[in-house]
């Protein structure tokens, strides 16, 4: 009769027949009824079991819960059913473990440091160093003072070397041999400030970044400490008790983003050599307050501004031209005329992102393609107005508004000539209009004359200053049509109130009504919607 061996869990293992031995469903021999030689086996299993498989490799057959001792590390590990995992101490392997649960511990055996599971990432315990680097981490220590108090700190060390100590008080450390003060005054520390003071004996160890206030400034020439109330100041105005001089004979150069103004009270300022008058040049932005009077020429190589309310040119001509070659950006080259700034922070042509606040020109756009006719004038060039944030490099074009424009229209956006016409109601864009009602015009009926279809954006609007409703007459419009419509299908005025209907619908609507069918267009797409719907058409009135 078989054995059927099942384990703790009540699941079979494995079905012994009588006289037989599997000595690979587990790692211990399982034997059947009446095995001859059962009793080395037997006591094989026994010494297993007392070893707890004692080996360098792991058992190749193990079950759930199964213990293994292993040899090489002389560490007991228990077989979770997914990966043996040890027993009472942590996981010693150079890459991160898997399958681990909360708690779970890992020695990382490359860098030296050891790790716990948080039950979704592994959290370093320490040391924060990595093996070989050196001790890299913030390190409390008492220091004993020269007074012979202690002092606590907290030193901020990378790679052996300490790098800044901070400090609640002021001290100097006691140089005694072998003593953590010794260690600190040897690092540069002769001293430990209140707060962070940084090492001496490292060259160029200083804070990087910002800073929002000083004290002051170290004069390395003379080694003292200026005080910053001794500083004039550049964004305000200031005085100085001393004399502001030059000695060089250079003069005085104002950088390329300042301002330089000069207030002389009750004398005249004049610019004299020994041959002749000398030259005041201003590269930069001058301010004058009082009248300026030019008897010459008035040349600037970059611009001038101003900010009067009006500004009055008694010439007849402003005249705007190109500079010498190479004297404007490039993408500026192709464009002579205004400027309009519309919000810009800055005065380097740069204007916001905003399209509402970018700079607007009007100006001769010599990129413009003629085309060698009088269509567009053989000019060689157009009168353009754009908008732009960064001197034309990206341009787009915008709306120039007028009472009369006379000129001649190549192209027009939209599609459609229409007029103006008093309605009874205002009526949505795609209604048919036919003359009728208690204005000029309203929504069509069966068996009214059709004169027109709300239109939405006409390519030309006659009588344009009337009141009224804008009724398409010619071209191509959204149509208001009920039932379903191929393309090509001539619409016509329907009994729903300004709707059109296809003709093969209309005929048998209309079966018994004594009406004519008047045409609205054709229809120029398809559509499967029985409801009512925009159909774009050909006006075929």
């Amino acid at each position: 009769m078989s054995y059927t061996i099942n384990d703790t869990t009540g699941a079979t293992v494995v079905i012994l027949k009588d006289g037989t031995i599997d000595t690979t469903t587990t790692d211990i021999s399982l034997f059947g009824k009446g095995y001859a030689g059962f009793g080395e086996k037997l006591n094989e299993n026994f010494v297993k079991l007392l070893e707890n498989f004692s080996n360098t490799t792991a058992p190749d057959n193990k079950v759930k819960g199964q213990l293994w001792y292993d040899a090489t590390n002389n560490q007991v590990n228990v077989y979770t059913g997914t990966k043996w995992k040890p027993v009472g101490g942590s996981t010693t392997t150079v890459t991160q473990p898997t399958s681990s649960v909360k708690g779970d511990m890992w020695f990382d055996t490359t860098n030296s440091q050891l790790y716990v599971y948080s039950g979704s990432t592994w959290v370093l315990i320490g040391p924060t160093s990595v093996a070989g680097s050196g001790v890299t981490l913030m390190v409390p220590e008492v220091i004993e003072s020269s007074l012979g108090t202690n002092k606590n700190v907290l030193k901020g060390v990378v790679g052996d070397t300490i790098i800044y100590v901070v400090a609640s008080e002021e001290f100097q450390p006691k140089n005694t041999v072998g003593t953590p003060g010794a260690e600190l005054i040897s690092a540069g520390f002769s001293t430990v400030y209140k707060g962070i003071t940084l090492s001496s004996a490292l060259a160029g160890n200083k804070f990087q970044g910002t800073a929002t206030l000083a004290e002051g400034l170290y004069d390395t020439i003379g080694s003292v400490a200026i005080s910053a109330s001794q500083f004039l100041r550049a964004d305000a105005n200031d005085t100085t008790s001393g004399s502001l001089g030059v000695i060089n004979d250079s003069g005085v150069t104002i950088g390329a983003d300042s301002d330089l103004t000069l207030t002389i009270s009750g004398l005249d300022a004049k610019l004299k050599n020994n041959t002749n008058n000398g030259t005041l040049q201003l590269e930069n932005t001058t301010v004058v307050t009082g009248d300026l009077t030019v008897t010459g020429t008035l040349t600037s190589a970059e611009s001038v501004s101003t900010s009067v309310s009006t500004l009055d040119v008694e010439d007849n001509m402003i005249r705007m031209k190109q500079g010498p070659a190479g004297s404007v950006i490039n993408a500026l080259v192709n464009f002579t005329g205004l400027q309009v700034n519309r919000g810009a922070s800055s005065d380097d042509g740069e204007g916001p992102s905003s399209p509402n606040l970018q700079d607007a020109f009007w100006v001769w756009d010599e990129s413009f393609a003629d085309d060698g006719t009088t269509t567009h004038g053989n000019a060689g060039g157009a009168w353009t107005a754009f908008r732009s944030g960064n001197n034309l490099n990206d341009r787009y074009l915008v709306d120039l508004r007028a009472n009369v424009v006379h000129a001649i229209a190549t192209q027009a956006q939209y599609a459609d000539l229409a007029e103006k016409y008093l309605t009874d109601e205002e009526y949505p864009i795609g209604t048919v209009i036919c003359i009728g009602g208690e204005k000029e015009a309203t929504a069509s009926q069966l068996g009214s004359i059709p004169i027109g279809v709300v239109s939405e954006n006409p390519a030309y609007l006659m009588n344009a200053d009337a009141n009224g409703q804008i009724v398409g007459l010619k071209g191509r419009v959204p149509v208001k049509v009920i039932g379903q419509v191929n393309k090509g299908d001539a619409v016509y005025v329907s009994d729903t109130v300004g709707v059109a209907l296809p003709w093969n619908h209309y005929s048998v609507a209309s079966k018994n009504a004594d009406v004519d069918a008047h045409m609205v267009g054709v229809a120029m797409v398809d559509s499967d919607n029985s409801g009512i719907k925009l159909i774009e058409c050909v006006l075929k009135l």
